[in-house]
């Protein structure tokens, strides 16, 4: 993202002039700036899209719903933080503008939250690969179950509020949510990075 990047360059190398942190630290350091800086300038550029087209409210709410979500299952990791942008706004258009279209019975929501269950069950949590290295795992069943009970507390909301105008919206972006989740599990099963 260019005003992160510009950013973190900037931060990195006011820390480095310290002489007080080693190369490893400041790694470290430039992941943290990475990760909290990448991700709100992609809200912020993914809000002001959906600001324009007047859809700011199911933006918000959805992005609610995903990230009480995601902070604990995880999942999809892009190379490059243009292609994290455009998959993450592709998920939200698809979410909020293009699925919701699509007429879903009773039967057809309990699949979809079933499924979506089965998979936080099944591979969350995910981390990134920089996380990877420098997490443990102690804590991967408490994130696994934190997950699945937020997951099934919104699902279990959304069926019982289906006529709600939002309520697909939020629907949908659990499964995609989970469908990323489970392209990431395969793919790191087969040691494709």
């Amino acid at each position: 993202m260019p005003v992160s990047n510009f950013l973190i360059k900037k931060l990195l190398n006011q820390i480095r002039s310290l002489n007080r942190y080693d190369e490893d630290d400041i790694d470290m350091m430039r992941y943290s700036l990475q990760s909290i800086l990448w991700e709100t300038e992609k809200v912020i550029i993914i809000f002001l899209v959906f600001f324009l087209f007047g859809y700011q409210n199911y933006f918000l709410l959805t992005l609610i719903v995903l990230m009480s979500v995601r902070v604990f299952a995880g999942g999809y990791h892009s190379k490059t933080s243009l292609s994290c942008l455009l998959i993450t706004f592709s998920g939200f258009f698809l979410a909020i503008i293009v699925l919701p279209r699509i007429p879903l019975g009773n039967l057809a929501i309990i699949a979809l939250s079933i499924f979506s269950l089965f998979v936080t069950l099944l591979a969350a949590p995910i981390r990134s690969i920089e996380k990877e290295a420098i997490q443990s795992k102690d804590k991967d069943m408490q994130k696994k179950m934190t997950a699945f009970i937020i997951t099934s507390a919104w699902l279990v909301l959304i069926f019982f509020n289906k006529a709600n105008t939002y309520a697909y919206p939020a629907l949908w972006i659990l499964v995609l949510q989970n469908a990323q989740l489970l392209f990431e599990y395969f793919r790191r099963k087969e040691g494709i990075r």
